[in-house]
């Protein structure tokens, strides 16, 4: 390789070094045959064959970079060579297989070049650095830069139209698949399980349900030895970029753990569309807001089931803290919160006499007698264990109960009733129907004036108006009646803990929304499904043993 710079000399005389320069890109519509590397290569070689002063040093190709930037490897190694001297001519096809960004192209013409002693050549557009004062291209030259600059702009409109709708079908345009997925080969924008791994996903899921903070995962799965998606992909022979490589072995990470944990590509939702490139010559992405990601439910088949990825959404909403040297979060944090100022309670100990004693604390808020206030973790936990006890046997007797009533026509009291009423507003709305066209015929004979036949049927209209919005009310509550006790799935979960004796963490994230703590240890225990329990009770007329099943709920009563 030449390293000593030569300046062009315009005589015959003079030898360029020259390289070739090809580029492809399917982003900015380089879709013609003739556009290919290898037409490219041939159109080049075949003009600089018989042309002595063209000394071919080396060929430069980047095949599949967009020409709206010069962020290309093929073009920075070209570059550098330009900068040393080992090439001073560069021969392209036509001006946009050089760039098509109208600014950078410019400047590399009108200021980089001239000063390096660069010659460029682009064969179809007739245009040669050398003469192109002399053709008049000082004109023409800009021109057709600038209608590269704006051709690349509408396609890349163009292209971004298109993935937006590629993403609005539900299908995978990312060029990065989530850990525990690959492309189905029969379809390359769809996904299939990737049953290697499937189960590292799932058991980290349930890790975090148990309550391991993040790094504790990351840190079972270190020991356990399993590949972290990093050296999984490189051990399938994948491309993944080195900067997520950061030690001789890629290990699995907290921020690893963290992403797998709040990806929607796990219960079978595939979210795109998170970043939007500022413009078509740059590389930068910003983040766009949340509400404006493309979300589209069942495109490929979960890892997690829906209602797993949900209570662990709503986990680590909760507290997450670790305390000491655990590895898992506390049984009851997250979970127990004041019931005055709404603020959670922080896990402390107390030591009394040698021994530990843990309470859960509000730092804000104070009893009557100025004392920090709090309950003991063993209060909490026995009042919990036994409400969920009491709700279980509750959802036993209801069984019994839900079993009678769906023997009835229409499935519950509640429905029956509203049925009737359906019933009787639509022979309400027959009516005024008729009455309204009977008064055309009274307005023909005369029986009515047309002012009167006007107000009679305006106002019979309104009655029918009033009347179709009514019975759509009742409709709509029937709807409701109906699905209260089709949501009575409560029962089938409350029942599992019929004859529980002790309570974990992912029996908590199921079945508990909060408890409250007042003053003097009083605790208000509210299930997820209470709404639906006394909804189920009411719609089959068992009003007599709400209390009996929501006395733990907060509008009831307390727990001592």
């Amino acid at each position: 390789m030449v390293t000593e710079y030569s300046p062009i000399r315009k005589t015959n005389q003079t030898i360029y070094r020259t390289a070739i320069y090809l580029r492809l890109s399917r982003d900015d519509g380089d879709k013609f045959e003739s556009d290919s590397i290898s037409n490219q290569r041939k159109l080049i070689t075949d003009y600089i064959e018989n042309k002595s002063e063209f000394c071919l040093v080396d060929e430069y190709v980047d095949d599949g970079y967009s020409g709206s930037n010069f962020e290309r490897p093929a073009w920075k190694q070209l570059y550098e060579d330009l900068e040393c001297g080992a090439v001073n001519c560069i021969i392209v096809k036509d001006l946009s297989r050089f760039g098509r960004n109208y600014i950078e192209v410019g400047r590399y013409l009108q200021m980089i070049f001239p000063v390096l002693g660069v010659r460029l050549v682009a064969i179809n557009d007739n245009f040669d650095t050398l003469n192109e004062w002399q053709n008049g291209d000082a004109l023409t030259v800009p021109m057709k830069n600038l209608i590269n600059d704006i051709y690349c702009k509408d396609i890349s409109k163009k292209v971004s139209t298109q993935l937006a709708a590629m993403r609005v079908r539900g299908e995978c345009v990312s060029s990065c698949i989530p850990y525990g997925y690959k492309r189905n080969p029969k379809d390359h924008l769809k996904l299939i399980v990737d049953e290697n791994v499937a189960g590292n996903v799932k058991q980290i899921f349930i890790w975090k349900l148990e309550g391991y903070s993040d790094k504790a995962i990351a840190d079972k799965l270190n020991e356990q030895g399993v590949l972290s998606p990093y050296e999984y992909q490189t051990a399938m022979g994948n491309y993944v970029s080195g900067n997520l490589k950061h030690l001789d072995k890629a290990q699995w990470a907290r921020g690893s753990v963290y992403n797998i944990l709040h990806n929607e590509y796990y219960k079978g939702t595939m979210v795109q569309g998170k970043r939007k490139r500022l413009d078509c010559h740059s590389k930068e992405k910003v983040l766009l807001p949340k509400e404006e990601w493309i979300r589209v439910e069942d495109t490929h088949e979960a890892i997690v089931e829906p209602e797993l990825y949900d209570m662990v959404q709503e986990i680590m909403e909760k507290e997450t803290r670790v305390a000491g040297n655990r590895t898992t979060v506390a049984l009851l944090s997250g979970f127990l919160f004041c019931g005055d100022c709404g603020r959670q309670l922080i896990l402390q100990p107390s030591y009394y006499k040698g021994k530990k004693y843990n309470y859960y604390t509000c730092k804000d808020c104070r009893d009557e007698s100025r004392k920090t206030k709090r309950v003991s973790e063993k209060k909490a936990y026995a009042a919990i264990l036994e409400a969920i006890r009491k709700t279980a046997e509750i959802a036993v007797r209801m069984e019994t109960l839900i079993d009678v009533a769906d023997s009835l026509p229409g499935q519950s009291r509640e429905a029956i009733r509203l049925d009737g009423q359906l019933v009787q507003l639509q022979e309400e709305m027959e009516r005024y129907a008729r009455i309204k066209n009977g008064l055309y015929e009274d307005y023909k004979v005369g029986i009515l004036s047309r002012e009167e036949y006007m107000d009679y049927s305006q106002m019979y209209k309104a009655k029918i108006d009033k009347t179709k919005e009514t019975m759509r009310n009742v409709a709509d509550e029937r709807k409701r009646a109906i699905a209260n006790f089709e949501e009575a799935k409560w029962i089938k979960t409350f029942k599992k803990y019929r004859n529980i004796t002790s309570l974990e963490r992912p029996i908590l994230a199921e079945l508990l929304e909060q408890v409250l703590v007042y003053p003097g240890g009083k605790m208000e225990i509210v299930f997820k499904d209470t709404n639906f329990i006394e909804a189920t009770l009411e719609a089959y007329g068992y009003n007599e043993i709400i209390e009996e099943v929501v006395i733990y709920d907060s509008r009831i009563r307390k727990v001592r």
